[in-house]
């Protein structure tokens, strides 16, 4: 999987060809890959920190079938069998943090507390346009 992630920290593949790659960490990339994308079904995401907040927001969409990451937080790795998405990841975490290591990332907070995948969503955008990258810890 490390070969993955030479190029990209991020890229969805449709039909067995990348539509979109991403050197950026944290969530932006993934929200701005679904806005990109947003016509396409079936797809196959590389994100290689896979956490709650990525996880709600790559199955929602509605696009993605299938993820492969680097690292995955327990709490995506559950949410995402719940949903039938199916998940490869070298690792799993209790939980995503903070580049620092100090804390939970703001959008595994914020996918912890909120249920309405509407709210949800809403939060994460305002939490991104409010300048948090949402760069977790190991990116």
């Amino acid at each position: 999987m490390e070969n993955r992630f030479r190029d990209y920290n991020l890229a969805l593949f449709c039909g067995g060809r990348r539509v979109f790659a991403s050197q950026g960490k944290g969530l932006r990339p993934l929200v701005e890959c679904l806005d990109a994308c947003r016509d396409l079904r079936d797809c196959v995401l590389h994100d290689k920190i896979m956490g709650l907040a990525a996880a709600r927001l790559a199955a929602d969409s509605g696009i993605v079938r299938e993820i492969a990451a680097r690292t995955a937080s327990e709490p995506a790795a559950r949410f995402l069998e719940s949903r039938g998405i199916p998940l490869e990841a070298e690792g799993t975490v209790p939980a995503i943090l903070t580049q620092d290591g100090s804390a939970v990332c703001p959008g595994e907070r914020i996918a912890l507390a909120v249920e309405d995948p509407v709210r949800f969503e809403k939060e994460i955008r305002a939490m991104l346009a409010s300048g948090a990258a949402g760069i977790p810890a190991g990116q």
